[in-house]
């Protein structure tokens, strides 16, 4: 799953393995040389963290633009509710 190969691979004496390997004849025995954040996966969710965590810049020149825009138009929705509110329609009905 980590290395990207479709089909499983032999592996022999000495040879690195991953979390999620799968032994698939007889027994074997390991020898732990990373855990926890050290390893391949732990890195993997590492990175997929901080890109979780990021905004991209185009995303902040959006937020950017929302932040004044918005106000803005609702500022203009309320102003025009007013206006014909007091001096619009009412004025014109006999």
């Amino acid at each position: 799953m980590l290395t990207g190969e479709s089909l499983p691979v032999e592996k022999g004496v000495g040879d690195m393995v991953f979390g999620g390997t799968i032994n698939r004849v007889g027994s074997v025995t390991l020898r732990a040389t990373k855990i926890g954040k050290e390893t391949a996966l732990g890195q993997i969710i590492k990175l997929v963290e901080e890109a979780q965590g990021s905004k991209a810049p185009i995303q902040r020149l959006a937020d950017k633009v929302a932040s004044i825009f918005v106000p803005v138009v609702i500022s203009i929705a309320i102003l025009t509710f007013i206006i014909w509110y007091f001096w619009g329609q009412s004025r014109h009905l006999p």
